[in-house]
């Protein structure tokens, strides 16, 4: 049933400073923070206050929210006046303060009963005291006639327990067998511009003993202002970045990080064993995108209905004309005048993202999940991730990828062709006048079966043939594994009879598929296939955006008849070399290390998944340390070592997005959203929200990795896609998973 309810953002921010206390060492699952602040161990006593934001002993942000149907109330408000704010020690005299700057923008919008209303603006106003906090004294903070209500928050200073929103940690725990493990130090405050705290030393606190377990020197990285980073010559964060470097800690267990006079970090933990935990929330993200099923109550609190628009859809031609909304529309209007429209039942497949259509490029998701599996194995066993499949006797990583392909598979066309998904006549909407409230119970928009496409024959027959080799062997798995690959021969044969290559791009995309042929049926007519290839073997291939062909040829055994081993090598060599040049020029030479297309630096899923997973291949390709150990501080910055001190996912982490969109979140029963849901994040440009509601600075003042609002209507910053981010994030962190895991039973998360 769908509930229509406007969370509070204050209740919903508080909510995620809730705090769970967690003991190290009780085994896999109760070490699982679930999206709250966690408390890690005895001598783990963080102090935070939400209106107060807390950067060094000297340096604060006061936070005011102020809410209206249309106006930025906050715009009228005398931010700027110093008389307005005060600081007392013990109770003694208030102290007058000087006001260094401020930051202003839109931060929530509410949807029901209307869209895009009521709106609330967040200003912090960043203050410096008149003289940096003592260790053990205690200090009241006020702000008199500014927002809706005044600030008045009293704490006592201490660098071991303030918690500092300029040390940025990967807040879930880093791999101890990583040699780049940072936290990084650093702060871009608004119309003030960068934190100009200089620091040297800092400390790791065992939060066992409270003893200090490490000591060492911060490093500078990059200067605000500075524009080096990327090949765009950017200054990515707008701050003066330190690094501080963690990885000689040898010892597994809780930490945090303590600056002197600056205060102290979110907890963390370091092990082998710390990715667990966003493996297992990102690959229920995406079980949670399943098309055609009812998500049940005995495996996730977030449970729906069967989706009614998308499991009986309108056929359409087999090689009719490529479809977008409007032809869609068109042609469901015709084919009801005419009386000729049919349908199809169907199951199986994700939606995409906010929206409910399967794409084409679903399909990849198959083989990146099985390209994961085998990367590292040892990491994924049945029963492990709490879906309706476990206890079948295959790794449940392997079913998730089956359920995707089962659409694909079950509606093959007789000669092979492969439907490019589903799609319908518009974006999701419902029988009201809001289609912010649309869910799966109430959508009225109608879908069609999508046409087979070059994209769609190839993909499958590589993901097909992968898959279908790891499930065989497997007992359970065999019958489903022969099927597939049998399946991925026909899509193969048929798209090689439709769809011959034009240029090097197809050809590469058929490359890969006759790869995982030749590696899953041994027929050496696979091999044939690719050396009948023009330009596969003669032109530069790139493969900074072909990664997924290297993996696939050169995961094929030596001994594969039809391998032209000394391609596999070139291959090899010409992958590692690629990836050794963009970490070398680019990746290294960032304030935040943190792996990205060199072309593409700020484009979607910057500082989260999107392109950080491709380490992995490459690492597993070459065998090389360093793609490793890049992957691991790429997976840091995603859970929180960024610019924002954000983990860039819903659900996820001590501080992470609130508010992806997400349809079945957004108008469900309950207040917490779907973890897991790994957003674009922070992007350059200014999308609609800036453009009319301009926060201050102005956007484009607005370094790139902080320009990013927590707002589930804006689709540039707060959309995913399940192939953009949720897949990329379960290769990420599947990679560096730990080996060994034990069945997962619960507990599952307990939303509000």
């Amino acid at each position: 049933m769908l509930m229509p309810r406007q969370a509070s953002l204050v209740s919903s921010l508080l909510a995620a400073c809730a705090v769970t206390c967690l003991m190290p060492g009780l085994g896999r699952g109760a070490e699982y923070g679930f999206g709250k602040v966690v408390k890690l161990g005895p001598k783990d006593k963080l102090i935070g206050n939400e209106f107060l934001r807390v950067y060094t002993a000297n340096t604060v942000g006061v936070v005011f929210h102020m809410t209206h149907s249309d106006k930025n109330l906050l715009a009228q408000q005398p931010l700027a006046d110093a008389g307005r704010y005060s600081v007392s020690e013990g109770g003694g005299e208030p102290g007058t303060v000087k006001v260094l700057g401020k930051y202003v923008q839109l931060i929530h919008m509410g949807h029901i009963p209307a869209a895009y209303t009521p709106k609330t603006f967040q200003a912090t106003v960043f203050l410096r005291l008149p003289k940096p906090m003592v260790e053990g004294k205690t200090y009241t903070f006020k702000s008199k006639g500014v927002g809706s209500k005044d600030v008045n928050v009293t704490l006592t200073w201490s660098a071991k327990n303030v918690l500092s929103d300029a040390i940025k940690v990967n807040q879930i725990g880093y791999v101890l067998d990583a040699k780049i493990r940072l936290a990084y130090f650093g702060k871009w405050l608004g119309t003030a511009g960068a934190l100009d705290r200089e620091i040297s030393d800092f400390s790791v606190i065992d939060l066992q003993t409270g003893r200090t377990a490490f000591q060492g020197k911060a490093k500078l990285r990059h200067t605000a202002g500075q524009k080096h980073e990327g090949a765009y010559k950017s200054d990515f964060s707008g701050e003066n970045v330190y690094g501080l470097d963690l990885s000689r800690i040898s010892k597994p267990g809780a930490y945090c990080v303590s600056i002197p006079g600056v205060g102290r970090s979110y907890s963390f933990r370091i092990g082998r064993d710390v990715m667990a935990e966003p493996l297992f929330t990102s690959i229920r993200a995406l079980y949670h995108e399943r098309c055609g099923i009812a998500l049940e109550r005995k495996y996730t609190p977030w449970a729906r209905n069967k989706c009614k628009m998308h499991c009986r859809i309108a056929a359409y031609p087999e090689y009719g004309p490529p479809l977008d909304f409007k032809k869609i529309g068109q042609y469901l209007k015709q084919q009801k005048a005419d009386g000729t429209i049919k349908y199809v039942e169907v199951k199986g497949g994700y939606h995409d993202a906010a929206d409910y259509d399967r794409r084409p490029m679903h399909i990849k998701i198959g083989e990146m999940l099985c390209s994961v599996y085998e990367i590292n194995p040892k990491a994924f066993i049945d029963e492990q991730f709490i879906i309706p499949e476990s206890g079948n006797g295959v790794p449940d990583i392997l079913d998730e990828a089956y359920f995707l392909l089962s659409y694909y598979l079950e509606t093959q066309w007789p000669d092979g062709g492969i439907s490019s998904g589903s799609e319908a006549w518009g974006h999701p909407t419902n029988a009201g006048p809001n289609a912010w409230m649309t869910n799966t119970d109430n959508e009225t928009t109608e879908y069609v079966v999508l046409p087979v496409s070059r994209l769609s024959c190839f993909d499958f027959a590589a993901s097909a043939a992968h898959l279908g080799r790891l499930l065989k062997e497997f007992p359970s798995g065999q019958e489903k594994g022969l099927k597939l690959i049998a399946a991925a021969v026909k899509a193969f044969d048929c798209g090689m009879k439709k769809f011959p290559p034009k240029d090097l791009n197809q050809e590469i995309l058929i490359a890969k598929a006759a790869a995982q042929l030749m590696h899953a049926t041994k027929d050496e007519r696979f091999g044939k296939a690719n050396n009948a290839l023009p330009n596969l073997k003669t032109k530069k291939i790139d493969y900074l955006n072909n990664i997924g062909f290297a993996f696939a040829y050169c995961s094929v055994p030596a001994d594969t008849p039809g391998l032209d081993k000394a391609f596999q090598q070139k291959v090899r060599q010409a992958a590692g070399g690629a990836f050794g040049w963009a970490v070398n020029a680019f990746t290294m030479k960032k304030g935040y290390i943190h792996f990205k297309h060199p072309w593409a630096p700020i484009v979607m899923g910057t500082h989260s998944t999107g392109q950080a997973w491709w380490l992995a291949l490459a690492w597993k390709i070459t065998g090389q340390q360093n793609f490793y150990d890049l992957l691991s501080a790429s997976a840091d910055v995603c859970l929180g070592a960024n610019p924002m001190g954000q983990v860039q996912c819903s659900g996820l982490g001590q501080k992470h997005v609130l508010h992806p969109e997400f349809l079945e979140s957004m108008n469900d029963e309950l207040k917490e959203y779907l973890p897991g849901l790994w957003v674009y994040g922070p992007g350059r440009g200014t999308h609609w929200i800036f453009r009319t509601f301009p926060p201050s600075p102005v956007a484009k003042q607005i370094p790139d990795l902080y320009r990013y609002i927590d707002i589930d209507q804006c689709p540039a910053q707060n959309e995913f896609t399940v192939a953009e981010s949720l897949a990329p994030a379960v290769v990420l962190f599947g990679a560096l998973a730990p080996d060994d895991p034990k069945p997962y039973k619960g507990p599952l998360p307990k939303p509000r």
